[in-house]
């Protein structure tokens, strides 16, 4: 049996509460009640309470002090934390201090009263089982924690061609059950662009807490961090053969993530490996993780970042990959001052046609750097011109994500188009030029190629280029990342929608990129939109 204790300061709501349990039949022992923290962190040893239901605000002491203090000392139960809808970072906080769960008062029933204290007995159940475990150990023995956690950071690093002999062993040991068990290999980067307050430090400590929530049964769980940004978890749980309650790894790294946001606004991307059921398997998918850690560098799928590391190599994508590398390389070889307009759009189409086809980043920057010397070797900058590409390579060279390198080189065309001094306006515009800004105007919400727009309105690339820049001072994408701001601008001054919905809407699925570019044209962040008016 395992004994409830009841905290809140309205006697109703006790009451509310304790009638709602079915106490009859199940395993569930009601030890009592007290009104706020301070009693209940006296009656709890009393009681020998093993579950604590608790409201978050309380006079004395509220919910999140008492959850606080329970953790620090050597309470082993679990607890339920009551709330009202507006309490969200409240009953966050105090997720995140260790609680269970979190119900909201108006909507209790019986049903889900009873499920969440059937899942914290479990948790219950699955503890003591460890403690005894531990208890049956030949004195002066413990569980190789410590060793396996550096056996797989070494076999991550490929410092020993398969980790430290001792974690090794120690693993092979675990493995070998009984119960069979499968081992589940996650790599966790966390995004720098993430908005959290957590120090490097605790990254650590914060996934083994999600992770141990998550795998109330597991028979290993090690968290190991191989930079402040970068983590490893390897897990180890019973394999259930031929049963559909083994968990699939990819839910596993949807539930970690999903965690990580909700309980600490940690955003992360996470690489998972299938479940391995011998040492050589756990070795191979730790290395088919790494293999594939590159797939996070793309920003397209910004709301999913899940990646499976059992994806093969790309070789007939990295051949279509060069065709187009080809093509921008050729950009540079027209004559008639639109060489940089048509080198930047096929360096977008180059960097778009990368996250579709998931090429390695190295790929990507290599055939990028190229073109920025393709630019110092042209006549494009004259030579006396004061530009220095050495500082632009660097910054393509540094970049962690796909729209880190579009920003980088639409600020290096910028400062390029300074340099030659093509600003001419003229008073009168050419039909085929207003065509041309119409045709933007009305597809600005769609992927817009040069070609597209030349077709339209019946001339060549390089000339439409021309034209344009000539008539309107700026380059035809520039021109249209304009209106996609000017329209993101009114949407978001409208206060019906979300800053992700905007971007979403005017073309631009990237979050950062969209950032960027919106506080690059109007000089402040689209948060700040609805402020301002």
């Amino acid at each position: 049996m395992y004994k409830v204790l009841i905290v809140d300061d309205e006697m109703i709501v006790r009451h509310a509460v304790k009638s709602l349990i079915r106490w009859e039949d199940s395993r569930f022992e009601y030890v009592g009640s007290a009104a706020n923290g301070a009693q209940a962190l006296e009656m709890i040893p009393r009681t020998g309470a093993d579950i604590v239901i608790t409201d978050i605000k309380m006079s004395e002491m509220d919910g999140l002090e008492l959850i606080k203090l329970l953790m620090k000392s050597s309470f082993g139960g679990e607890v339920l934390v009551l709330s009202n809808y507006n309490d969200y970072d409240l009953v966050r906080e105090a997720l995140r201090c260790g609680a269970h769960d979190y119900m909201l008062k108006l909507t209790l029933k019986t049903e889900d009263f009873m499920v969440a204290l059937e899942e914290m007995a479990h948790k219950l159940d699955l503890k003591n089982h460890r403690r005894s475990d531990q208890a049956q150990l030949p004195e002066g023995q413990t569980i190789g924690k410590g060793k396996i956690g550096e056996w797989l950071k070494e076999t991550d690093a490929g410092v020993v061609p398969d980790g430290s002999p001792a974690g090794r062993q120690t693993l092979l040991e675990v493995l070998a059950g009984p119960p069979a068990l499968h081992a589940y290999t996650f790599c966790i980067h966390v995004l720098q662009d993430s908005n959290h307050s957590l120090a490097a430090a605790q990254y650590q400590e914060t996934f083994y807490k999600i992770a141990e929530g998550l795998f109330p049964g597991n028979h290993g769980l090690y968290v190991t961090a191989t930079d402040p940004d970068r983590l490893l978890l390897l897990l180890l749980a019973p394999a259930q053969p031929g049963s559909g309650d083994s968990p699939k790894a990819e839910e596993l790294a949807q539930r970690i993530k999903g965690l990580s946001k909700l309980y600490y606004n940690v955003d992360i991307t996470v690489v998972f490996g299938n479940p391995a059921a011998d040492y050589e398997a756990v070795v191979e998918q730790i290395g088919r993780n790494k293999e594939a850690e590159y797939l996070s560098f793309y920003t397209r799928n910004q709301d999913n970042c899940i990646y499976s590391g059992s994806v093969s190599g790309p070789r007939e994508e990295e051949n279509e990959f060069r065709m187009l590398e080809n093509e921008f390389k050729d950009s540079l070889r027209h004559t008639n001052g639109t060489e940089i307009d048509l080198w930047l759009e096929s360096a977008v189409v180059l960097i778009r046609s990368a996250a579709e086809l998931y090429i390695p980043p190295s790929l990507l920057k290599r055939a990028i750097i190229g073109g920025i010397w393709g630019i110092a070797n042209s006549k494009i900058v004259s030579s006396d011109a004061s530009w220095n590409e050495s500082q632009w390579i660097e910054k393509i060279e540094s970049a962690h994500t796909d729209s880190h390198i579009m920003l980088i080189i639409e600020d290096m065309y910028d400062e390029i188009t300074n340099i030659i001094g093509k600003t001419a306006r003229y008073k009168f515009m050419r039909e085929e030029i207003r065509l041309a800004n119409s045709y933007l105007e009305k597809h600005f919400a769609e992927r817009v190629f040069i070609s597209e727009v030349a077709a339209h309105v019946g001339f060549s690339e390089p000339y439409l280029c021309q034209v344009f820049k000539a008539e309107t001072g700026s380059s035809i994408l520039t021109r249209l990342n304009e209106i996609r701001m000017t329209k993101a601008y009114e949407m978001l001054s409208s206060g019906n929608y979300l800053i992700k919905q905007v971007a979403m809407e005017i073309g631009i699925p990237d979050p950062f990129y969209f950032n960027r570019l919106f506080k690059k044209r109007f000089g402040v962040a689209p948060k700040t939109v609805k402020k301002i008016r």
